[in-house]
């Protein structure tokens, strides 16, 4: 873990703060592996036996004061009693991890062998409504994601256009079924559930055994023909339609589909998510026409102006993410505008990224992948900044979301080395940090 702060020294008063115009605040970067100043933590176990403030909650840590018989917490200057499992273990400060460096990586004893299979989970979701071009790159995107994944991994392979398509592997030979979507789901959503259509553990393939035949699932696949999206929309024969992108639909359904497995089959889908354009079928359909009307009637270019949201769409469709244990990432492929600004709640607000390539000739999407499902990272986090009375966090910004019922503790469904989120402080009173008290100015960054 890192642990950044805006500035070398904290102002000492309200007034201070406001005179020299400075942020204050931290970056904390909890995944990663060493801390600020290049330095790894130090480990050990018994991490569910560490000492705790019985004012704050805080932990007794290496900037506590050790008595004989019990600490003073360095947030609230508590002074805390030892138990008897605690004052054996601190007759020896040189064994206990926490007293000997200010980052330390705790394990924590399982709690039995009925939890949560901690299977992590991968899914492809594929346009097909697009070019071949297209096609190719992500093919050899999910070919280099293939190899990047770790042994055990369940992997799952859906297109969408204006129809679903889950692929069951596990078979000699690749099998498709599909699940149309109607174009106006306002009355009775899409005919047929993803469940009843197939099973989850059928559509969820074990990497080791089927890795081939995923491999050759990814070759049948091809786009979408003109005619065969307009029959599907109810055109005429001969028309020739454009789009039948169904992406809010086949999100929504494949969350649900994912959901049922949630704390019995994974303990965290993340979902791939390819697009070579704006979602224009079904549920969540952007109008990407109207921005350039509405800006050109102002004498405003539309590719410098900030957009704002268009629909709530998918930033509610994140909520219920959150809430599936599914992250996703967005991978764009287009040159086209494609109302970024609406899609990207999805991806940041489900704890996934957001790609964007222009052409799919200098794409650098396969090597991103790789390098991506590559990194290390943890899921189910838990973040909690504890400071002391005389200032408290303000503003955070990251792709996290707040405890409901606790303050200061943010979840955050997944996370890599290299995801930061920042705090702002701010004085919990006018007259600062209180010169009496040595622990004014101290906060501690817990992970679980």
């Amino acid at each position: 873990m890192a642990v950044r702060a805006t500035v070398s020294r904290f102002p000492a008063t309200p007034e201070a703060l406001e005179s020299c115009a400075v942020q204050w605040g931290v970056a904390v970067t909890p995944f990663a592996a060493v801390d600020e100043r290049g330095q790894p933590p130090t480990t050990g176990a018994g991490g569910d036996r560490i000492p705790r403030c019985e004012h704050c909650w805080a932990y007794l840590s290496s900037h506590c004061d050790l008595e004989r018989w019990g600490w003073t917490c360095a947030l609230c200057g508590t002074l805390n009693g030892f138990d008897d499992e605690a004052e054996r273990r601190f007759q020896r400060p040189d064994a206990c991890p926490e007293l000997n460096s200010s980052f330390v990586d705790l394990e924590i004893a399982g709690a039995g062998g009925d939890g949560v299979q901690a299977l992590p989970v991968y899914v492809a979701a594929v346009d097909l409504a697009c070019s071949e071009e297209f096609l190719e790159l992500i093919k050899s995107a999910l070919l280099a994601a293939l190899e990047a994944l770790i042994p055990g991994s369940l992997f799952g392979l859906m297109t969408f256009s204006h129809k679903i398509g889950l692929y069951d592997v596990q078979g000699p030979i690749p099998l498709v079924k599909n699940v149309f979507i109607p174009p106006d789901l306002e009355e009775d959503g899409l005919p047929v559930a993803l469940e009843d259509a197939m099973p989850l553990l059928s559509f969820l393939a074990p990497v080791d055994t089927c890795k081939d035949r995923i491999a050759a699932a990814l070759e049948t696949l091809r786009p979408t023909s003109s005619w065969e999206r307009g029959a599907a929309s109810g055109h005429e024969e001969d028309a020739v339609l454009l789009g039948g992108r169904g992406f809010g639909t086949a999100m929504s359904a494949l969350i649900e589909y994912l959901s049922s497995g949630y704390g019995s089959t994974f303990a965290l889908a993340r979902v791939f998510a390819f697009l070579s354009g704006a979602p224009d079928y079904g549920a969540g359909l952007l109008d990407t026409r109207r921005y350039g009307e509405q800006y050109a009637s102002k004498g405003v270019d539309a590719n410098l102006a900030l957009l704002p949201e268009q629909i709530p769409f998918y930033r509610d469709l994140a909520a219920v993410a959150v809430q599936s244990g599914v992250c996703i990432d967005i991978f764009a492929v287009t040159d086209e505008y494609t109302d970024l600004a609406s899609l990207k709640f999805l991806s940041i607000e489900s704890g996934g990224y957001l790609f964007l390539y222009a052409n799919a000739d200098d794409s650098t999407l396969p090597q991103d992948i790789y390098r991506l499902l590559s990194r290390p990272y943890a899921f189910g986090c838990v973040l909690r900044l504890r400071t002391s009375s005389d200032f408290e966090p303000g503003n955070s910004y990251g792709h996290f979301f707040p405890d409901p019922q606790y303050e200061s503790v943010q979840h955050i469904i997944c996370c890599d080395s290299f995801a930061t989120y920042a705090y702002d402080f701010e004085f919990s009173h006018n007259n600062g940090f209180s010169r009496s008290c040595c622990c004014a100015d101290r906060f501690s960054v817990q992970r679980d």
